[in-house]
């Protein structure tokens, strides 16, 4: 017990002093709004190409390619190991590897970073089945810690959907959710990178806890669907899963509305929690996807998209908290 306060007592001066320059810097930003410069970095980590979304050198989100994927990771609180949920901003069909995205642009100017980006729909190991391309402009709010995107999104498919081609997955979002673990604070409970989904469509709204529910795909359809990743205190104890201890760590939160710009899509949500992995903390083991069902009609979707990701933690105050 006494290795675990003094480890504690270092994490908080650890986190104390990322606050204290976050939030320094959080002030100059919001005392002259007219220095805000936002930049992109492009590093080549393995076989991966990453886009670092800065501003003023801050870096608050990530978009990785990694043999063709378009992985969003956002970053916007102070606490050093607050990267959480990731959004996977492509089309696919079920079973599918997310492949095939191009990245065309990723520019920045006063006003954010703008991103263009095209691919194919991903199908099976390698094969395709039609095109996707979207442009999107991201900005970060320093002061309330929120970023924030919106743009478009247009899917052509090759041909209809069908009994052979499975349902169309317009995107999805990896996390990870811990359940019955050893927590740092002691005892046994749920933790990881979110502690829900809530859910909101036309006429319909939930929330869904993946223990609860480990494949909830309900049938309600809907032009515009909203998801939101509630975002959790990552208290795990993996020392006494046998793994070297890790930090505990405020894990953003990340809600993404799809609206779309013809009737009667039909987007239904569908989600998946592999209890194999319930104890995981390295793995992706929730899935969120918006899906357009196997009996629609439509080859072409386009959509309207907000992005929005949250940090669960303020800066304003010294240790790091949770926000009120």
């Amino acid at each position: 017990m006494a290795a675990l306060k003094i480890t504690l007592s270092f994490l908080l001066v650890l986190v104390s002093w990322t606050s204290t320059h976050a939030s320094t810097l959080d002030k100059r930003e919001s005392d002259n709004p007219q220095s805000s410069i936002y930049s992109v970095e492009q590093v080549v980590v393995g076989g991966a190409t990453e886009f670092r979304f800065k501003l003023n050198n801050r870096h608050f989100a990530t978009l990785i390619d990694q043999g063709g994927t378009y992985a969003f990771r956002p970053h916007p609180g102070c606490d050093i190991n607050g990267w959480g949920s990731t959004w996977y901003a492509q089309p696919f069909l079920p079973g599918a590897a997310l492949k095939h995205t191009v990245i065309g642009a990723a520019n920045a100017d006063s006003n954010g970073i703008h991103l263009k980006a095209q691919g194919m729909v991903s199908r099976g190991l390698s094969d395709t089945y039609g095109t996707w391309s979207s442009l999107f402009d991201y900005i970060y709010n320093p002061a309330r810690q929120v970023i924030t995107g919106t743009g478009q999104y247009t899917i052509t498919l090759a041909g209809p959907l069908s009994s052979a081609t499975g349902e169309l997955n317009l995107y999805k979002t990896a996390s990870n959710y811990l359940h019955n673990v050893p927590l740092l604070s002691g005892g046994i409970g749920d933790t990881g990178d979110m502690k829900q989904a809530n859910a909101g469509g036309n006429g319909f709204s939930f929330t869904w806890v993946p223990p609860d529910q480990p494949a909830h795909f309900p049938t309600d359809k809907t032009d515009s669907l909203s998801i939101e990743l509630i975002g959790q205190f990552n208290s795990v104890d993996t020392q006494a899963l046998g793994y070297a201890p890790i930090a505990p760590a405020f894990k953003p939160g990340l809600k993404v509305v799809l609206t779309s710009l013809q009737v009667n899509t039909g987007i239904m949500f569908g989600a998946f929690y592999n209890l194999a992995e319930n104890k995981c903390y390295f793995c992706d083991n929730v899935g969120i996807t918006p899906l357009i069902s196997q009996t629609s009609t439509n080859t072409e979707f386009r959509f309207n998209v907000l992005v929005e990701s949250p940090a669960l933690e303020t800066c304003a105050y010294l240790p790091v908290i949770l926000k009120p």
